[in-house]
């Protein structure tokens, strides 16, 4: 898997990434955290980690 994916920053809180693949940052708990979502279809929440990077990590973990 090419770890040189492309997201494309929308706005301070989204990021466009591959078809069918989101990464939000959200406020929980005190803290930002950043969210991997897959938007094809039904929408559903697949993780979330401390920073983009982390869901960056888990999308290459889940496509590998």
């Amino acid at each position: 898997m090419n770890a040189a994916i492309e997201w494309r920053k929308v706005d301070d809180y989204y990021w466009s990434g591959p078809p069918g693949w989101t990464i939000c940052r959200v406020w929980l708990q005190g803290r930002y955290r950043h969210e991997l979502w897959q938007s094809e279809g039904q929408p559903r929440l697949v993780g979330t980690g401390e920073t983009f990077a982390d869901a960056q990590r888990l999308y290459i973990e889940l496509k590998a």
